[in-house]
């Protein structure tokens, strides 16, 4: 496997685990890797532990934003300085675990795909597995009205020119409106092995985000990218008309979906309750 990967590190004030997160970089067992760091402006240490890894190692590249721009036009800057065969980004507070390069790529290569995800481990602020979330290729399907993607994730150079940049202005969804852009045009695969520890905390963006900013965006990104999908199937109605009720509860909108919700929740119940508990009594 001689494919260069790019893996874009933004950071704002991450010093605590950064060096945790590039260390895990360093430790993959597939080398031919560049990492971009971008800095956001911070103010702590991060700026020097960096600099300090870009000094070392010619792989790693360090760059200050002029201003703070945020996530999302951060990964743009990131991606747009990249030289890389396959993607991917990381976060300052997380680690790969070491096969996760090599069983990335070689998935990609071996199934001729342009985007890959797998399941993680979730850990605490001291580094400690407190619980995993796995994914498996049903998760492709339920993509239409939840974001199943998770934190590790590779796509090809070709799925990153097509797709594009990252919407800048869906903030705090941005990931999630990407995927379904990907995922809507492109060949996906799942990995259900643990490839990355996603670390959970009190500061991280999941834990502060602004509820109502959250499910504004959501709302506006789901009927922004229902047409990408096409023609979809009852389950998939199912989970896109769960989400778009979702965002509407939580912003005190009316609920303009329900009947189509309880029609696809009880073809739902019928095929993975009623049908498979007939399929346990025959057997």
């Amino acid at each position: 496997m001689n494919d260069l990967v790019t893996i874009v590190l933004p950071v704002y004030n991450g010093e605590k685990y950064l060096q945790e997160s590039i260390d895990s970089v360093l430790s993959q067992t597939y080398q031919n890797w560049e990492l971009i760091i971008i800095d956001d402006c911070s103010t702590d240490k991060s700026t020097i532990i960096a600099r300090m890894y870009a000094e070392q190692d010619n792989r790693i590249h360090y760059y200050r934003n002029e201003e703070n721009l945020k996530l999302p036009k951060s990964l743009n800057r990131g991606f747009s300085l990249s030289k890389g065969d396959f993607l991917t980004w990381t976060s300052d507070d997380n680690r790969f675990l070491p096969e996760a390069i090599t069983t990335m790529v070689k998935t990609l290569k071996d199934n001729q795909a342009d985007f890959v995800f797998a399941s993680c481990n979730v850990i605490d602020e001291q580094g400690f597995v407190t619980d995993t979330y796995r994914v498996n290729q049903k998760c492709i399907k339920q993509l239409i009205g939840s974001n199943p993607v998770g934190a590790c994730f590779m796509y090809t150079r070709n799925a990153y020119f097509q797709t594009g940049e990252y919407d800048a202005g869906l903030f705090l969804v941005e990931d999630f409106d990407y995927w379904q852009r990907m995922c809507s045009q492109h060949n996906t695969m799942v990995i259900e092995q643990i490839l990355y520890d996603y670390r959970f905390h009190d500061g991280a963006l999941t834990s502060t985000m602004k509820k109502e900013k959250f499910y504004q965006n959501m709302k506006t990104m789901l009927l922004k990218n229902r047409p990408l999908f096409g023609k979809i199937d009852w389950e998939q109605k199912k989970y896109y008309y769960s989400a778009l009720n979702q965002c509407a509860e939580q912003l005190n909108e009316d609920k303009p979906y329900n009947v189509s919700l309880y029609l696809y929740n009880f073809l739902y119940f019928i095929k993975y309750r009623v049908y498979s508990r007939l399929l346990r009594i025959v057997k």
